[in-house]
C-alpha cells in the first residue's frame, strides 16, 4: 500500500470487509473521486468513523506556546515529539502573546515580564555553568561530550524560568478519526491561540484527508461543560490539606490483589470468572503470593508485565511543578484530569540554583511573575496562565491501571530521570506499596 494517498487507504482497508479482492487490486480501482465518495456515504452519512483510523498523518507544529502543547497532547490515540526544554535552548524573542491582552492597557505589563523571563532564563544559563564544571570537573570523557553534558545539566536547573507562553515545536502522527477529535476540541478551546492551531490543523490534514476532517467545527456540548462549571468550584478555604507535594494515592481497588490473581487464573481455567474469585477469597496469603511469585518474577529488563494487572485501577492526585507535568503527560494509558496553571500552589528551586548563588535572581522571576499574573487574572484569567513560569506547581489527576504503573514507575524513578518526577514516581511505589505489598513485590523501582 505504499505510495498510496491516506484517504485512498482508509477505503481499500473498509472494503476489504465486503471484497474478496486482495487490498492492492481494491486499490487500483479507487481514485480520489471514488474514495471521496465512499466517504461521504459510510463515514459521513452512516457515521461509521473507524474507517478514518487507516488514513495516518504526520503533522509538523511550530512556533506554539508550551501551554498549547499540552493542550494537544492532552489527545490520547496520537503519538508526539517534543522539543525538549533539557537539551535545547530556547529563543528569547519567540513567546506566544495573546493578542487581546497585548491590545489592552495590561500588555506591556505581558510583555516586558515575559522579556525579563526570557532574559533571566539566558543569563542564569551562562551564570550557573562555572558553578557545575566545579562540582562536577571533567574526567576521562571527550571534551565536546563534558561541555554538551555541562549544558545539560545548566538547562535542567534553568528550564523552570521560562514561561509556558515559550515557543516550542511539536512533532505528531494520528489517524484522521483521533485528528478530528483533537480539532473539534482546539475549536472549542477557550483561548485564541489553540481556535488558531485546531484550524491550521484542520487545513493541513484537509491537504490529505479532504473528506475525512472537512466537518470539523466547535463542539457546543464541550463549551457548554467548560461555561457551566466555572466559578462552581469549592473555595479556598473548603479545599482541605494543601500542604503535601509530589502524589498522593486519593483511590484504589481495594480488592485489587483478588483481582489480579483471579485474572491471572481465568486465563488458565475453563470455568467462570465468579467461581474463580470465590476460590481465590479461600486462598491463604501463601498460596496467593506463590501464583504472584510466578506470574511476574521472571520479567526481565524490557519485559512487560501480564495484562492481567490492567484489571486494577490507582487514581493519584498529584500536585507537581510544570516541568514535571510536561514528562507526566506523556502518559497517555492513563486518565487524566488537568487543573489550571496558577501561582497559588508555590513553585519549585532546583537546589543546584541555590548552590550557585542564583536564588536571589530565581526568586525575582517568579516574583515578578507572580504579580504579572495577578494583574492579568482580573480581565484574562484564561490568558494569564501563560505568563507563570514552569517552575509552578499543578495539580492533575493521574488514574492508571497497575500494568502501566508498573511502567509508569520503572521509567520515571530512574537515574537519567529528572530529580522532580523522580520524587513523584518514587512515591507513587510507596503509596501503592503501603496497601499492597504483595502486588508491589516485583517492581523496578530506584528510590535512591
Amino acid at each position: 500500500m505504499n505510495g498510496l494517498p491516506p484517504e485512498t487507504i482508509a477505503v481499500a482497508f473498509a472494503k476489504s470487509s465486503r471484497s474478496p479482492e486482495p487490498f492492492d487490486q481494491i486499490a487500483k480501482e479507487l481514485n480520489d473521486q471514488k474514495s471521496s465518495e465512499f466517504h461521504e456515504k459510510w463515514v459521513v452519512g452512516y457515521g461509521h468513523s473507524s474507517v478514518a483510523e487507516h488514513a495516518v498523518l504526520s503533522l509538523a507544529i511550530e512556533n506554539v506556546s508550551i501551554l498549547a502543547t499540552k493542550v494537544l497532547e492532552d489527545n490520547r490515540l496520537a503519538s508526539y515529539t517534543e522539543k525538549s526544554t533539557r537539551y535545547q535552548t530556547f529563543d528569547k524573542t519567540k513567546y506566544y502573546k495573546p493578542a487581546n491582552v497585548m491590545a489592552s492597557t495590561l500588555g506591556k505589563l505581558y510583555e516586558s515580564t515575559a522579556d525579563y523571563l526570557l532574559d533571566s532564563y539566558l543569563e542564569m544559563i551562562d551564570a550557573i555553568i562555572p558553578f557545575l564544571k566545579k562540582k562536577y570537573p571533567r574526567t576521562d570523557q571527550p571534551e565536546r561530550l563534558y561541555e554538551i553534558q555541562i549544558k545539560n545539566k545548566a538547562l535542567d536547573n534553568i528550564r523552570y524560568v521560562l514561561p509556558i507562553a515559550t515557543l516550542t515545536n511539536l512533532g505528531m502522527t494520528a489517524n484522521a478519526r483521533a485528528l478530528e477529535h483533537a480539532a473539534v476540541k482546539l475549536l472549542s478551546h477557550p483561548l485564541q491561540e489553540m481556535k488558531e492551531i485546531g484550524e491550521e490543523l484542520k487545513a493541513a490534514a484537509m491537504s490529505v484527508t479532504p473528506t475525512l476532517i472537512k466537518y470539523v467545527k466547535p463542539n457546543q456540548y464541550l463549551m457548554g461543560v467548560q461555561e457551566c462549571c466555572v466559578g462552581v468550584g469549592i473555595s479556598e478555604s473548603e479545599e482541605g490539606d494543601v500542604s503535601f507535594n509530589e502524589a498522593r494515592l486519593a483511590s484504589y481497588d481495594k480488592d485489587a490483589p483478588d483481582r489480579v490473581i483471579a485474572g491471572i487464573l481465568y486465563r488458565f481455567s475453563e470455568v467462570p470468572y465468579e467461581t474463580i474469585m470465590k476460590k481465590v477469597k479461600t486462598m491463604s496469603h501463601q498460596e496467593r503470593e506463590a501464583i504472584i511469585d510466578k506470574a511476574l518474577s521472571g520479567m526481565e529488563k524490557y519485559d512487560a508485565p501480564i495484562r492481567e494487572l490492567e484489571l486494577v485501577n490507582y487514581t493519584f492526585d498529584i500536585l507537581m511543578d510544570y516541568g514535571a507535568f510536561r514528562d507526566i503527560q506523556r502518559h497517555r494509558m492513563a486518565t487524566q484530569v488537568n487543573q489550571a496553571v496558577t501561582p497559588k500552589h508555590g513553585y519549585c528551586v532546583p537546589e543546584e540554583v541555590v548552590e550557585a548563588g542564583l536564588e536571589a535572581r530565581y526568586r525575582s522571576c517568579m516574583k515578578k511573575a507572580e504579580t504579572a499574573y495577578d494583574s492579568l487574572c482580573n480581565t484574562f484569567k484564561e490568558e494569564a496562565q501563560y505568563i507563570i513560569p514552569l517552575a509552578y506547581r499543578k495539580r492533575t489527576l493521574f488514574v492508571c491501571n497497575l500494568r502501566e504503573l508498573y511502567h509508569f514507575i520503572k521509567l520515571r524513578s530512574g537515574k537519567q530521570g529528572h530529580v522532580s518526577y523522580r520524587r513523584i514516581a518514587q512515591q507513587m511505589y510507596r503509596e501503592v506499596k503501603k496497601v499492597h505489598p504483595l502486588l508491589t513485590k516485583h517492581m523496578n523501582v530506584d528510590l535512591t
